[in-house]
């Protein structure tokens, strides 16, 4: 009896500081008390709490550390009670009950921060955890590291979680641009399936909305839905990033995996993102799924990769062609490469590689025409060379009389110069639609020797035409905005936006996301083309030190279609090297050589 009274004691020393650091966190936020976020939140703080008080690498802190677990939390406790103080008596109207407000407040966050703390805390003593492992034997090791890897992914999934919740609450039911609402139209049948943008998002999309119509009657929680799974996904993928970290150094290291989980939660466009309804968002999520499957497999090529291995790298391929029309030129000469590098396992690889690409193919053919499902038209793709022929209209360049009648025969030159934008293909390609596209299209040969013949002609103009359009993938200082996206985009279909919170975390927002433009280094996060350099800067140091570069060619061969075919510089076209950027780092600065490997 005494034994089961002293399990009780724990399980409810375990409920009281969940129920209070989730109390703390709904009155900060003004969410209801039955709003479902509230059993998330639950949850979240339940199993951190549970994880710290069961922790086996504890060891007595220094001096400096309690004062530090006990000053910081308080601290911050009392900082963030004293600057909601006012919003969150307001409701209140008995000083008792605005009394016991402030009281929740601050002890819930205390509860919190100190969880927070004493969690990183723990997870940093790797040099403790080093020296039980190096004493254990090899199951005991695989058990101890197993368990430490699930803390990791389960406690930055949790902070991402917390970081993001603000965002989704500001931005309730979720950010939604004119590609989103082409994509609702599909999903609720107002317009038939187009894979212009992925027809697997729009379905994934339909099936979160329907679930949730289906429980609340209402089409902004449907969208609510949705934007709370790819929220959790992206918590979820992140978490992943952060555990292939501690796999790839073999220990949990301060200065990797703290930065990686502040990159990941805090950094604010990840946020904004992870509740804006965009394909390249998810995309993104299975690019770091891919990167750190790849990772492991590379590692296990001599030894015997596992059957479930196999199995994930199959889906997660497929997936990534469906995912973005790019993905699947970057894909194809990835496969071939990263088989190559599989001598003892080249046939699994090679069938997987193979099964995978005619899985893809037969989806975009046969399956899309049987569902009728519309393909992207040509213009699509002719983002660039379209830029560099109207460059050279609109410069007046050299173009013979034989050309332009060839031009004039697809597009009407009158509105070249208007229309022309260098940094934004859309217009030109409008113009080619509002023209004769099917001349274009019926005579591809012909065209691509006129495209030709002007570039012979005119180099300059076209090179200019094309730096103009994608440089800012390579070059970082070019001008565009990065998670300014906000609400949902004005519509004849209903949607819009209901904000929970507000206040003052718009403020909090506009300067994180505002800091971009003015603080240095932190800026750098803000340009796609600083990703591109580190990509490349990176490789060459993982080339000399002979370690896993498979995601650098897979992420660089994303940016060479990119440099290809996009029609402008988006940082959210680029956003899965963008967010993969923790694992390819740490992969060529900190990860194992060859020689390394073999000794292992």
């Amino acid at each position: 009896m005494k034994v089961h009274l002293e399990r009780i004691e724990k399980e409810i020393f375990k409920y009281i500081p969940a129920l209070m650091g989730c109390w703390a966190i709904q009155l900060l936020m003004g969410i209801t008390v039955r709003n479902p976020l509230t059993v998330v939140l639950f949850a979240c703080i339940y199993f951190l709490n549970k994880w710290v008080l069961g922790s086996k690498y504890k060891e007595k802190p220094p001096v400096l550390m309690l004062l530090g677990w006990g000053i910081l939390p308080t601290a911050l406790s009392l900082l963030i009670t004293r600057l909601v103080y006012r919003r969150i008596t307001a409701q209140f109207s008995s000083g008792m009950f605005k009394a016991l407000a402030v009281i929740i407040m601050c002890c819930g966050l205390f509860i919190l921060f100190s969880l927070l703390y004493m969690a990183v805390s723990m997870l940093l003593k790797r040099d403790k955890f080093e020296k039980k492992v190096a004493e254990a034997d090899d199951v005991k090791y695989k058990k101890a590291t197993k368990a430490l890897e699930n803390k990791v992914f389960l406690v930055t999934a949790a902070i991402c979680l917390l970081g993001y919740l603000p965002y989704f609450l500001y931005e309730f039911p979720g950010i939604m641009t004119a590609d989103s609402l082409v994509q609702y139209q599909q999903v609720v049948g107002i317009t038939g399936f187009s894979n212009h943008h992925p027809v697997i998002h729009t379905l994934l999309i339909k099936l979160f909305y329907r679930i949730g119509v289906i429980l609340t009657q209402d089409k902004i929680a449907g969208i609510a839905c949705y934007t709370q799974f790819q929220m959790v996904f992206m918590c979820l993928c992140n978490a992943a990033a952060v555990r292939e970290i501690v796999r790839i150094e073999k220990h949990v290291n301060l200065k990797h995996v703290v930065p990686a989980v502040i990159f990941f939660a805090f950094v604010p466009f990840n946020a904004v993102f992870a509740v804006t309804v965009w394909k390249d968002v998810p995309f993104a999520g299975l690019a770091v799924l891919f990167g750190c499957l790849i990772a492991e497999m590379y590692t296990r090529r001599d030894t015997g990769v596992k059957v479930t291995d196999y199995i994930l790298f199959f889906v997660l391929s497929v997936l990534l062609m469906l995912f973005r029309s790019n993905a699947f030129f970057a894909m194809i000469p990835f496969l071939v490469i990263f088989v190559m590098l599989f001598k003892k396992q080249l046939v699994p690889v090679l069938v997987t590689a193979i099964l995978s690409i005619a899985v893809v193919v037969v989806i975009k053919g046969p399956v899309f025409e049987a569902f009728n499902v519309a393909s992207p038209d040509f213009t699509e793709s002719l983002s660039v060379p379209l830029q560099q022929v109207a460059r050279v209209l609109v410069e007046d360049g050299n173009v013979s009389d034989e050309e332009l009648a060839l031009i004039d025969a697809v597009i009407d030159r009158t509105y070249v110069k208007e229309l022309y934008a260098a940094n934004y293909a859309d217009n030109i390609k409008e113009l080619v639609r509002a023209g004769h596209p099917e001349v274009l299209e019926a005579n591809k040969g012909q065209y691509f020797g006129l495209w030709f013949k002007l570039f012979l002609k005119n180099p300059g103009l076209y090179v200019k035409a094309w730096y103009d359009l994608t440089g800012g993938y390579i070059y970082p200082d070019v001008a565009y905005s990065v998670g300014d996206v906000d609400g949902i985009m004005s519509n004849d279909m209903g949607l819009y936006a209901s904000p929970i919170i507000g206040g003052r975390f718009i403020k909090v927002k506009e300067i994180l996301l505002k800091l971009g433009d003015f603080m240095p280094i932190y800026g750098m996060l803000f340009s796609i083309g600083a990703y591109f350099w580190g990509l490349l800067i990176t490789l060459i140091v993982a080339v000399r030190k002979k370690r896993n570069i498979t995601l650098h060619i897979l992420m660089l061969l994303i940016v060479a279609t990119l440099l290809i075919a996009s029609p402008v510089v988006d940082f959210r076209y680029g956003y899965a090297y963008v967010l993969t950027m923790p694992i390819w780092t740490v992969l060529a600065l900190f990860g194992k050589n060859k020689e390394s490997e073999e000794k292992l």
